[in-house]
């Protein structure tokens, strides 16, 4: 009985972190392709009017509203699953250091959800309110996307404390691969110089630093599916 409840536990790890590979095989998929339609499809001339930006917000809503879906929900999706498996690959031993890491990647999967809930609630109020000629589309505008923007990676410091916190833990405890960990280092860093909101280049440096690290940790999840998992942590 006892080994049977082992092997059920070992089968059910494998199988976790099989979807955590799945996860983070997909997250950089949600980056390109809010980058796509944010980015390159729905460039918006910065000398527009807020009427302009609004008018042209409505015209697009369908493309916009896929990509909050896919880059904001369906990212905060991937992220729960890519956290438990992290969680569940490193934790050989306890440490606080890892759990620490693991509540700053919960914390960014309920922003992540917040911000994918309140830019499609919030467009959809402030285009129902221009459709009716309310002065106050326009304060709803700068309101709805200050707030989407400040929940949803404006600033990239809860996801970097993520990405340090693990890395961090990796080359304490010598865990997966030194090199992995060590890039972790500098996309983590990244993450959290974001704080620094004058420097634009540092949010595009975390981002694309972030989709190889993504890559190369799913790369190491899948490649540890035959790994031992003994005791639940």
């Amino acid at each position: 009985m006892k080994n049977e409840k082992v092997d059920e536990l070992r089968a059910s790890n494998r199988m976790l972190m099989r979807y955590g590979a799945s996860a983070f095989f997909g997250m950089p998929i949600c980056y390109i392709v809010m980058f796509l339609v944010f980015g390159v499809a729905l460039s918006i001339p910065p000398t527009a009017t807020v009427g302009e930006k609004i008018a042209f917000i409505e015209s697009q809503q369908s493309l916009i509203s896929f990509a909050y879906i896919a880059g904001y929900l369906l990212f905060g999706c991937l992220l729960l699953v890519a956290v438990q498996a992290t969680h569940r690959r490193l934790n050989m031993v306890p440490s606080h250091l890892l759990n620490t890491a693991s509540i700053f990647g919960y914390i960014w999967v309920v922003l992540m959800f917040g911000a994918g809930m309140t830019a499609l609630v919030g467009m959809n109020t402030m285009l129902s309110l221009n459709a009716k000629g309310s002065p106050y589309s326009d304060t709803l505008f700068y309101v709805y996307t200050t707030v989407t923007n400040g929940l949803g990676g404006g600033i990239e410091l809860v996801g970097g404390m993520w990405v340090l916190l693990i890395s961090l833990y990796g080359l304490q405890q010598a865990q997966s691969e030194k090199r992995l960990h060590t890039v972790g280092l500098v996309v983590g860093t990244l993450g959290i110089l974001t704080l620094f909101q004058s420097v634009a280049e540092i949010k595009a440096a975390f981002g694309l630093s972030q989709i190889a690290w993504f890559i190369w940790m799913g790369y190491v999840l899948l490649k540890d599916t035959t790994h031992n998992y003994e005791k639940p942590h």
